[in-house]
């Protein structure tokens, strides 16, 4: 069981991109933050973590396929058994409409059915999947989703920002969905004063990842820094947030 000093953390997506990089800055910078990085893949997730542990850095591989009932509830009968209870729930796992690029016989109505099931449902029920254990947290808990500012309704209808494009739909609806998830968290928690629930949207910023075939401007290092600071909020910090490392994002 994890000592009641340690922040227990898990990551979904862990294995590459900015899951990755937010598992090695938490790991790095919070030495008594244990890290548990999931993804699908056994392979190349251990060998994320693998090359994780040289440095030290308290983290350990979980497979996890969030799109599976089956893998999800595994998952939490390990982290239940091992440890006792979450402290920290990221979820990273998404994809776009990239995903699909060597796939050219999908349907447009499979690609809406897949991106909106991994961006949306599964979050939701690995959120829900997790909650008993994160109850069982005597430190703050935090939840932090992982969205995009091209999920917000009133940048897309702003005719001067850039995300007043017609691209990406399934993607940008699947995120405009995420919030409103969010908010359903946010207000169940908001009920729970004092027992310290902090449950945040963030965006990372386009960053070059496999999500957008590596066409983002931004380093993943850039795009963690966010979602750590999400991570590691106190009792002060806020809930019920949507932002990006420069400042709110408005809904």
């Amino acid at each position: 069981m994890a000592s009641p000093n340690t922040t227990v953390v898990l990551i979904t997506g862990a294995n590459q991109g900015i899951g990755f990089e937010i598992a090695k800055k938490l790991a790095t910078d919070h030495k008594d933050y244990h890290i548990i990085m999931t993804g699908r893949r056994k392979q190349p997730l251990e060998e994320a973590v693998r090359s994780l542990q040289p440095q030290s850095l308290s983290v350990e591989a979980l497979v996890l396929d969030v799109t599976s009932d089956a893998s999800i509830a595994s998952a939490v009968k390990h982290v239940s058994s091992t440890h006792g209870r979450l402290d920290v729930l990221i979820n990273n796992a998404g994809i776009s409409e990239h995903a699909f690029d060597n796939n050219p016989d999908i349907s447009p109505r499979q690609k809406w059915s897949v991106i909106l099931d991994t961006n949306v449902t599964s979050v939701a029920m690995v959120t829900d999947a997790f909650i008993p254990l994160m109850e069982k947290s005597t430190q703050v808990r935090r939840i932090v989703m992982m969205g995009s500012v091209m999920g917000s309704l009133g940048c897309r209808a702003d005719k001067g920002h850039y995300c007043h494009v017609d691209t990406y739909t399934a993607y940008c609806a699947s995120k405009t969905a995420l919030n409103m998830l969010t908010l359903h968290y946010v207000i169940r928690f908001e009920k729970q004063e004092g027992e310290g629930w902090k449950v945040n949207v963030c965006c990372p910023g386009y960053c070059s990842t496999n999500l957008n075939k590596f066409q983002g401007f931004n380093s993943v290092e850039e795009g963690a820094l966010n979602a750590v600071r999400l991570a590691t909020l106190g009792g002060e910090g806020e809930t019920g947030s949507y932002s990006a490392k420069e400042g709110p994002i408005p809904w």
